[in-house]
């Protein structure tokens, strides 16, 4: 009998554990969107390189809360050689997020810095974060709290 209940117990403890990590999950996500939202509103009175590194900012400080990724504190080429960046996503969340991140540092870093859509950078980002959440386990999920969000 007492094993049942400490089956029952642990049984309880992993259910309302996963719960808690989709949770915490979901909110750094709500804010990865809210920062993206406000951003689109601000976007047209913003340079394009401007755009691009809050964008930038942005995923990646999702990244680091969400999977403990250190791409907010490398720069893109830093991120682009390391061998498991982004080992905790799904390959199919993989790709576009190095490509989304490569053509924002391609913006940040040119001269001219010129975009006539940065909104759709904007939603670009937000599109991928909704991929990654599509495609993410909840054992792939960093158990630390976010920082700083």
């Amino acid at each position: 009998m007492a094993v049942g209940a400490v089956l029952v117990l642990a049984a309880l403890y992993l259910i309302f554990r996963k719960r808690a990590a989709t949770r915490q999950r979901e909110t750094m996500l709500d804010k990865a969107r809210a920062r993206l939202e406000k951003l689109k509103s601000e976007a047209a009175e913003l340079p394009p390189h401007t755009v691009a590194v809050r964008i930038s900012l942005i995923i990646r400080q999702y990244l680091e809360a969400a999977f403990d990724d250190p791409a907010l504190f490398e720069t893109n080429e830093e991120f682009a050689l390391r061998p498991h960046a982004l080992a905790r996503l799904h390959p199919d969340s993989r790709q576009p997020v190095v490509e989304h991140l490569s053509e924002l540092s391609q913006l940040k870093y040119s001269p001219h810095g010129e975009t006539d859509q940065p909104t759709r950078l904007i939603d670009q980002a937000g599109e991928i974060l909704a991929n990654i959440e599509l495609n993410v386990a909840p054992t792939d999920v960093s158990p630390a709290t976010p920082h700083g969000q």
